[in-house]
Formats: structure tokens, sequence, C-alpha cells
């Protein structure tokens, strides 16, 4: 499975002002958004692509997460 990431001119959000937060690590490239009020991530900038976005699912209405097949890595047992 890989992961895709989205162009800037590709992507666009709502969300009620000052709702989202945003944590850095180390260089700032990577940029980390998360909801304030429920703590969840809906989206971020890449370290690996700078500029370009990958986005949670489950926060795009149009998309039923649960009717998508997914394959389960687990990092630790490899």
């Amino acid at each position: 499975m890989s992961a895709f990431t989205i162009q800037p001119e590709a992507f666009s959000y709502q969300a009620e002002n000052g709702v989202l937060g945003l944590y850095q690590f180390d260089t700032n490239i990577a940029k980390h958004y998360f909801c304030k009020n429920c703590g969840i991530y809906p989206f971020h900038q890449t370290l690996r692509k700078p500029g370009q976005y990958r986005i949670n699912l489950g926060c795009i209405d149009e998309v039923d997460t649960t009717a998508i097949s997914i394959e389960l890595f687990d990092g630790k047992s490899i």
C-alpha cells in the first residue's frame, strides 16, 4: 500500500475559525494539523514532499472509510 500526496491547488478544507492547531518537529518542514476541540488529525504537509498534503480519509464527508479494503501493517513485528 502506498501513501498518496495531494497538490496544494487540489486541496481545500473547511474549519471553524481558530479550531485548527499546528505542531511541528525538529526541522519545522512538516506541518501537522489537529482539531483543538477533539484532537483528530485531519491533514498534514509532508516532510518528504514539502508543500504537498496527506489527508485523513475519515475527515472527508464523501468517503465511507468502512468500505475501503485495507491491509494492516504492523511495523513492530517485521
